[in-house]
């Protein structure tokens, strides 16, 4: 192969690796903030009685099937 061709190549190589970092990067900002989130919610007074008639709603649909 040519030496431009194999920079080239390198180049290509590098610019996904920088890409792919950034992904990872804002994937686990997303997490973060989903967590948090999560956290926020758990905290509302509204929390439990929610997830009780979520789980009431999740038992009736097993036993209809």
């Amino acid at each position: 192969m040519k030496e431009n061709k194999l920079i080239e190549m390198n180049n290509k190589v590098e610019s996904q690796t920088r890409v792919m970092q950034q992904i990872i990067n804002e994937l686990s900002q997303t997490r973060n903030i989903v967590v948090s989130l999560l956290e926020i919610v758990k905290n509302l007074k509204e929390y439990k009685p929610i997830v009780k008639k979520l789980q009431d709603e999740r038992e009736a649909d097993t036993k209809e099937t």
